[in-house]
């Protein structure tokens, strides 16, 4: 479906999704395919997946299998045993894509080339970039930072590998499916706001959640959409993601979006009352130096498209 654009100048998930646009073959399913039908079926999908199979099923393996086996010794486990649940989302997710909309492995966004690498520098960007809004936040604050030696080597691998599960789940969720299912029919920056947005409303919930809080997840997810087309790789992204929710819980002990945090290899806490410079009980993630850094990845982001000569408003 050229129709005399300059195919080569989008982004290449957004190519490959675009080529395996389906056929419009009735009006129930055009009414699917449509950018309301789009949200609707990614909101159901969500709570099918997210808010009843997940806690279903991982409720029932705590309870019924690993109980019995672990006793109480279980309750140090549970944190990282409900990240590595979300690997129903992410499965669900991916058979939807693939049966539902007809698309192969890339034109989700797992593209084989230099996937390794990708990863390697998703890891290696998300740790960096997390630890610059930390380390800002704990100076500002006059907070502090001390190892804490709670965390074996073996319990951080083991949150390591949940950590990698439940972040590349929900990029799967928001950017392999709903930034590139509307991204297929609309405007790359359509794609961009819907699927920031719904990012940042299915946090509205979270513990200490505030309207900054809400901001910067919307903001976060925005960024993100920006680095999985700049990358064109949701192993780039997905790696992205999972370092820095695990950097949050796992090394710093911070709240991930109000979420806790669990043992962790230091103990970062920051100094002060006010929630704006502090993030409250949601976490850094919720204070105004998140803000002006991810605002700054974002503009680096867009920068580098823009030498890549990726284009935000190419439609379909």
């Amino acid at each position: 479906m050229n129709d005399g654009k300059d195919i080569t100048q989008i982004s290449e998930p957004i190519r490959l999704v675009r080529e395996s646009l389906w056929e419009e073959d009735n009006r129930f399913l055009k009414i699917c395919r449509s950018l309301p039908g789009e949200i609707v079926i990614a909101v159901l999908l969500y709570f099918l997946l997210q808010r009843l199979l997940v806690p279903l099923i991982g409720s029932f393996a705590v309870n019924n299998v690993l109980y019995p086996l672990m006793g109480d010794s279980l309750r140090d486990y549970l944190v990282p045993i409900q990240a590595y649940c979300e690997i129903i989302m992410m499965a669900g997710l991916i058979l939807y894509m693939r049966f539902a909309e007809r698309r192969k492995f890339p034109a989700m966004g797992f593209i084989r080339k230099k996937a390794l690498l990708k990863y390697l520098l998703g890891l290696i960007a998300g740790f960096v970039i997390f630890s610059i809004i930390l380390l800002v936040s704990v100076g500002v604050t006059g907070g502090s930072i001390a190892f804490s030696g709670k965390l074996s080597p073996g319990m951080l691998l083991f949150a390591l590998g949940g950590y990698m599960i439940q972040g590349m789940a929900e990029e799967v969720e928001a950017r392999s499916y709903i930034f590139l299912s509307v991204s297929r029919k609309h405007k790359a920056y359509v794609g961009i706001l819907v699927s920031g947005l719904l990012f940042g409303v299915i946090h509205l919930n979270n513990t200490g959640a505030t309207a900054v809080s809400v901001l910067n997840t919307t903001l976060i997810g925005f960024a993100f959409c920006l680095m999985f087309m700049a990358s064109e790789s949701l192993w780039f992204i997905g790696a992205f993601h999972s370092i820095w929710n695990f950097a949050q819980g796992n090394i710093y002990g911070i709240a991930v979006s109000g979420n806790d945090a669990g043992d962790s290899l230091f103990a970062a806490t920051l100094g002060g009352e006010n929630t704006l410079l502090t993030g409250g009980a949601y976490g850094v993630e919720g204070n105004i130096i998140t803000t002006i850094v991810v605002l700054a990845l974002m503009a680096v982001t867009v920068a580098i498209m823009r030498r890549k000569n990726l284009r935000l408003k190419e439609g379909a």
